[in-house]
């Protein structure tokens, strides 16, 4: 309020004129401020998963660089799920436009009902949400272990300590996807330890194509409030994009929506 006694000391001497010439001007500044950038929310276009939707979203600050992006799902999303095929459904998102300062694509939602291998680790029913760096027409012209596959990119572009196993998914060249690579220190890979959210990398002919946030359909509850640091590459591929630094699976209550995140969004 001290910062306006001078103003209001004024105004007690104005003439009505200059009264009403300083109304319009206020009322210019408010409506200056009101068409101020603010940050946003995002969305892509929605579609149908399971008896419920899906769309992919992303969160921009005021200056319209990226925040934060994923997937929001509808809880009934989680009922109606296919039980065939056991080799899993693919849901394909359309990022919006603002992705454009990110390095991504597009999404894929991946249900494996009877999960995948390495069994030990990923035989239960979860999801894949795949963050591909590739035009879809690229990801999908991928073959069952395609020897570009095997053209791995530079250690640096990589996690220090993400390795490919020789066996099993993630191991090999997965059609539609690439090679996954895996961080050996996660709880799955412990004595007594288990499966609920692991962080994957992903890479086919010499590049990192996907980060993938993976997690079981048994951690989507109302309560689930998760959140983990992404270990990060030596060296980025791309320059004067946006990079995540965490991962957020989350519930939504006030939207009834679960929320797969990337965020931390870092330009690089």
């Amino acid at each position: 309020m001290k910062t306006f006694a001078p103003f209001a000391r004024l105004a007690r001497r104005c003439t009505p004129g200059l009264l009403a010439l300083g109304s319009i001007s206020l009322s210019a500044c408010s409506h200056h401020d009101a068409d101020a950038p603010q940050p946003a929310t995002i969305y892509g276009a929605s579609i149908a998963i399971g008896s419920g939707m899906g769309r992919a979203y992303i969160n921009t600050d005021a200056a319209g660089n990226p925040t934060e992006m994923g997937l929001r799902l509808t809880a009934a999303a989680l009922n109606g799920l296919p039980a065939q095929p056991v080799m899993g459904t693919m849901y394909h998102l359309v990022l919006p436009a603002s992705a454009a300062k990110t390095p991504f694509d597009h999404l894929s939602f991946d249900w494996n009902p009877m999960g995948h291998d390495p069994a030990p680790q990923y035989g239960v029913p979860h999801f894949d949400l795949h963050f591909y760096m590739q035009p879809m027409s690229a990801q999908m012209a991928i073959t069952s272990d395609d020897p570009k596959g095997d053209i791995f990119p530079a250690a640096a572009g990589l996690p220090a300590g993400y390795v490919t196993p020789p066996n099993g998914v993630p191991g090999r060249t997965v059609p539609m996807m690439g090679r996954h690579w895996i961080d050996p220190s996660s709880p799955e890979y412990q004595p007594g330890g288990s499966f609920s959210s692991t962080f994957i990398y992903g890479t086919y002919n010499g590049h990192v194509t996907f980060l993938e946030p993976m997690f079981t359909k048994a951690m989507l509850t109302p309560t689930v409030n998760f959140s983990a640091a992404i270990k990060q590459p030596q060296t980025y591929e791309k320059t004067g994009e946006y990079f995540p630094t965490t991962y957020t699976i989350r519930y939504d209550a006030a939207a009834g929506e679960y929320v797969i995140s990337l965020g931390g969004l870092t330009l690089r």
